[in-house]
């Protein structure tokens, strides 16, 4: 499934936005999560966004056994600028779990603003519940981006 937000402004207005690093820092801390830090690095028409963030998540009692409610969460985006625009990918590392989180994203001019698009995927090595354990985290992964997008959208407007 691929969460999108369509935005008003440009490309290149949302992409300013999101190369801020104090501005993907203070939107972590405004939606809840416990710390966060960032570091972008520039390379002609490749941009590598770095975040490490402390999140605490209300988790199922099956998952409750498994996980810890207190996650150390380690981005890595990197993207290429094309024609219209951004794309590229994201891998999140959930510390010490035994998941592998990934994306596929992209920031696209549109006729009237531009649209951005996460597609999270997400494998956990876990027998009997690595099945209930991707749906949560995805649910989760999903959600966390339509608030963050939602915030970023207050922020432009």
């Amino acid at each position: 499934m691929a969460v999108t937000c369509k935005f008003s402004k440009s490309v290149d207005e949302v992409w300013a936005v999101l190369c801020d690093p104090d501005f993907r820092v203070d939107r972590s801390i405004a939606l809840g999560e416990l710390s966060a830090e960032c570091d972008i690095e520039e390379d002609g028409d490749t941009v590598k966004i770095h975040m490490v963030r402390e999140v605490v998540r209300e988790l199922p009692s099956v998952l409750a056994k498994i996980f810890n409610p207190k996650q150390t969460l380690e981005f890595v985006e990197t993207w290429q600028s094309v024609k219209n625009g951004w794309e590229g990918n994201m891998e999140i590392e959930i510390k010490n779990q035994p998941v592998q989180l990934g994306a596929s994203i992209s920031l696209l001019a549109t006729a009237d603003g531009c649209e951005y698009s996460v597609s999270h995927r997400c494998k956990a090595k876990i027998p009997l519940v690595g099945g209930k354990v991707e749906k949560f985290i995805l649910s989760q992964t999903d959600s966390g981006a339509l608030d963050e997008l939602s915030y970023l959208k207050k922020a432009l407007a």
